[in-house]
């Protein structure tokens, strides 16, 4: 069962899903999009050495 609510977010208005649904985010091509980038910054930004585990 999912249901839609309204929410607004500094003037910009979304629909917000609630479903007690798991959903897998690995082929979703906005998630891919931002690991990439978030790799392609890391790699030109590296963390500082007491940050890495």
């Amino acid at each position: 069962m999912s249901t839609v609510k309204k929410a607004s977010i500094k003037e910009k208005e979304y629909n917000i899903i609630v479903t007690d649904k798991v959903r897998s985010y690995a082929d979703e091509p906005f998630f891919i999009k931002k690991e990439e980038k978030a790799a392609a910054f890391l790699r030109k930004h590296p963390l500082p050495e007491h940050l890495k585990k």
